[in-house]
């Protein structure tokens, strides 16, 4: 989430595969992405991760993110 971008987003990319059936994680600004793709905002990740994490902190955080993840895909039919 260290990005330039402005209110910078974690986000599915549903790249342009067979009809858009890749995805991968991107980082970009919210004001640019499809509000529904959002997985986790700067904003959130510091509120739940503080300003620097330790590595133990990350590591009970990604699977959270991950059940997200995984929940958006399969909702879209992935």
């Amino acid at each position: 989430m260290d990005s330039s971008a402005e209110l910078p987003v974690l986000y599915i990319n549903y790249g342009p595969g067979d009809g858009g059936t890749e995805a991968e994680l991107d980082v970009w600004a919210a004001g640019l992405v499809h509000q529904p793709d959002v997985v986790l905002t700067r904003a959130t990740a510091l509120d739940q991760l503080g300003e620097e994490p330790n590595s133990e902190t990350i590591a009970a955080f990604l699977p959270k993110v991950q059940t997200a993840v995984d929940r958006m895909i399969s909702v879209r039919g992935l």
